[in-house]
C-alpha cells in the first residue's frame, strides 16, 4: 500500500501507508540480456468530472478497507490497528477487536478482508494481518448467527509467511470468479528487492497467490510473480481478468491487467527487472513466466504510491460505466481509464474529485464506489452535480 520508497513518511500518513489473451506480451529466455520492447501504455489525457464525493461516515482509526458482506447491506470498515466495525442505520458496533494480536506501524496491521461468497449462510470470512512479530498471517474466522459480530478465535490458520522488513506486505484478499481466495504479497521490503524474492518461483513473496478454501487443507498456488507491493487488486468477472496496482520504487506507479488462465503457467509482471516499462539498471535476469507489461502508469511527478481500484459495475454514475477507477495515496488523485478489447487500456483521465490518503476503493451493496481515506473518512461516488 502505502509509500513505495524506503524513505519514511510521517505517522500522520500511516507511517508509509500507504488480461485479455490477445494482450501484447513479450517473453525473453531467462538470463538473456535482450530487452523486449514494451507496448504503449495509457497516459493521462486531461481531467474529467465524472462524479462527486459524498461523506458516508468518518472518525475511523486509519481505515484500510470498507465494503459489504453478502446478504448484509450494512457497511463494514477495517481499521489498520486491528478492529473491524459494522455500520448500520447510523449506528456503529465493533464486530472484531484484535488490537492485542496485531502489530501496527509502517505498512503492518490489518491489511485485507474478504467475506465468503456464501457468507449469508456459512458466516465465514478471511483476514490478512501482521501478527505481533510483524509476519503475515491469513486466517479463517466465523461470525455469530446474526452475522453482526466476529468470533476472535480462528476457525483455521491458512497461511504464515515470515516478513524480513516492515514494508511491502501487500494487502488485499478477494475471492476470484473461480471461487478461490486470492492474496497479494509484496517482495518483503528493502530497495530494489534485495532478496530477489519477486522473481523466485519457490518463494511466496512478490506474488499473487490463490487457494481453494473449500478444501480441508488449502494449498496456496502462485498465480502471478514479479510484484513489488500490490496495494489492491480487483477482479472483473465479466471478462475473467484481474486488475492489479503495483507500487513503484523511485519512478513509476503501474496498473496491470491480466487474464486469469488456470491451465497456463504463472505470468510474470517483471519486478525487479522492470519498474513499469523501464528496465532497472543492473538487473539482467528474471524468473520464469510470460512477461506481462502494465497497461497504464504514471510518474512521481503525479503521485508516489498507487492504490488499486475497481472496474465500475454500478448504475448511478453513467460516465464511469465499465471504467477502471484507481488513485494515489500521497496526492489523493483519482484516475479512470477504459479497457480495450485487445487487453490494453486507453483514455486515462484524472478526476476532479480527490481523496487524501487514499487506502482503498471498494463498492457497496449496489455496486457504487466507496473511497477510504486513512484520515478516517469513507466516501461514496455520486453523479457529478447531483
Amino acid at each position: 500500500m502505502f509509500r513505495s520508497r524506503t524513505v519514511a513518511v510521517s505517522a500522520a500518513l500511516l507511517a508509509a501507508l500507504a488480461c485479455g489473451c490477445s494482450q501484447t506480451n513479450a517473453q525473453a529466455p531467462q538470463g538473456t540480456r535482450t530487452t523486449p520492447r514494451p507496448p504503449a501504455v495509457a497516459q493521462e489525457r486531461g481531467t474529467r468530472h465524472s462524479f462527486d464525493l459524498r461523506l458516508v461516515a468518518e472518525g475511523f482509526n486509519r481505515p484500510t478497507w470498507a465494503g459489504v458482506a453478502p446478504g448484509d447491506r450494512a457497511l463494514w470498515v477495517m481499521e489498520q490497528p486491528g478492529r473491524i466495525l459494522r455500520v448500520a442505520g447510523g449506528r456503529r458496533t465493533v464486530a472484531l477487536d484484535l488490537r492485542g494480536s496485531v502489530k501496527t506501524g509502517s505498512e503492518q496491521g490489518m491489511l485485507g478482508l474478504a467475506f465468503h461468497p456464501d457468507y449469508a449462510r456459512n458466516r465465514r470470512l478471511y483476514l490478512h494481518f501482521s501478527d505481533r512479530r510483524g509476519d503475515t498471517r491469513v486466517v479463517e474466522l466465523r461470525a455469530n448467527r446474526a452475522g453482526t459480530r466476529i468470533r476472535p478465535r480462528p476457525v483455521r490458520r491458512l497461511l504464515a509467511v515470515d516478513q524480513p522488513e516492515e514494508n511491502h506486505n501487500g494487502g488485499a484478499l478477494a475471492f476470484g470468479p473461480d471461487g478461490r481466495l486470492y492474496l497479494g504479497l509484496g517482495d518483503g521490503g528493502g530497495a530494489f528487492d534485495p532478496r530477489r524474492a519477486a522473481q523466485d518461483p519457490d518463494r511466496l513473496l512478490g506474488k499473487l497467490l490463490a487457494a481453494d478454501v473449500s478444501r480441508r487443507s488449502p494449498r496456496w498456488e502462485v498465480v502471478l510473480l514479479g510484484l513489488r507491493n500490490p496495494w489492491r487488486f480487483a477482479f472483473d468477472p465479466a471478462l475473467g481478468e484481474v486488475w492489479i496496482a503495483d507500487v513503484g520504487q523511485d519512478s513509476v506507479e503501474e496498473v496491470n491487467r491480466v487474464l486469469l488462465e488456470e491451465d497456463e503457467p504463472p505470468k510474470n509482471l517483471g519486478w525487479s527487472v522492470y519498474e513499469g516499462t523501464q528496465r532497472v539498471r543492473g538487473e539482467r535476469r528474471r524468473g520464469p513466466g510470460e512477461l506481462v507489461w502494465p497497461v497504464a502508469q504514471y510518474g512521481h511527478d503525479a503521485g508516489c504510491s498507487i492504490t488499486g481500484g475497481h472496474v465500475y459495475a454500478g448504475v448511478r454514475v453513467r460516465r464511469l460505466a465499465r471504467r477502471y477507477v484507481f488513485g494515489d495515496f500521497c496526492t489523493g488523485t483519482i484516475w479512470t481509464l477504459r479497457g480495450t478489447p485487445g487487453g490494453r487500456a486507453t483514455d486515462m483521465r484524472a478526476e476532479r474529485a480527490k481523496v487524501p490518503q487514499l487506502t482503498h476503493i471498494g463498492a457497496d451493496a449496489a455496486g457504487e464506489l466507496l473511497f477510504v481515506s486513512a484520515a478516517g473518512g469513507i466516501y461514496r461516488a455520486v453523479p457529478a452535480g447531483g
